[in-house]
C-alpha cells in the first residue's frame, strides 16, 4: 500500500487572510451604505424643507392688502408641521417688508421671505467635534424663499 501524503484543505493563515479580506470588503460596503442613506435623508429633509417654506410663503402672498404691514415685521418663529421630517423641532423664520422708497400710505409691493431651519440636535446637520461638543454643520437654512408680492386686483 502506498501512503498518500497529499493534505487537501486549507492552512490557518489562508483563512486568516480570506477573513481579513471579506473583512475589509465588510467594511467598506457598510461605509458606502452608511454614506448613501446620510445623503439620501439629507436630500429627503431639503426637500420637506422647500415644500414647507413654499406652503407658508404662498400663505403670506394670499393676504389681502390690508393685512400687509406698512413697516418691516418680522414673524414670530413657528415649529416646523409635526408631520414633516423635523417633526416640530425644526424652525419657520418668515418676514414681510414693504417697498422703503414707497410714498406714505401708497406701497408698491413687499417683501416677502421665509427661511426653513433644520432642527439644531439633528444628527444629520450637526458635527460632533473631537473634544465632544456640537456644532452645526450647516449655518444656512434648508430652504430660503424671497418673493415679492405687488399691490393689485385679484
Amino acid at each position: 500500500m502506498k501512503r498518500n501524503n497529499s493534505r487537501t484543505g486549507m492552512t490557518l493563515v489562508e483563512v486568516l487572510i480570506a477573513v481579513a479580506l471579506v473583512s475589509a470588503a465588510a467594511a467598506i460596503v457598510y461605509h458606502g451604505t452608511c454614506y448613501s442613506y446620510k445623503t439620501v435623508m439629507r436630500s429627503r429633509a431639503r426637500l420637506d424643507a422647500q415644500g414647507i417654506a413654499f406652503d407658508k410663503l404662498w400663505e403670506i402672498f394670499n393676504k389681502p392688502l390690508n393685512d400687509l404691514p406698512d413697516v418691516t415685521v418680522i414673524l414670530p418663529d413657528e415649529p416646523t408641521p409635526v408631520m414633516s421630517v423635523f417633526s416640530d423641532k425644526g424652525t419657520v423664520s418668515s418676514s414681510i417688508s414693504p417697498e422703503t422708497n414707497a410714498p406714505i400710505n401708497w406701497i408698491e409691493y413687499w417683501e416677502i421671505r421665509v427661511q426653513v431651519w433644520a432642527p439644531t440636535n439633528s444628527p444629520l446637520f450637526s458635527v460632533i467635534n473631537p473634544d465632544g461638543t456640537v456644532t452645526a454643520a450647516y449655518e444656512h437654512p434648508l430652504a430660503d424663499y424671497t418673493v415679492l408680492r405687488y399691490r393689485g386686483d385679484r
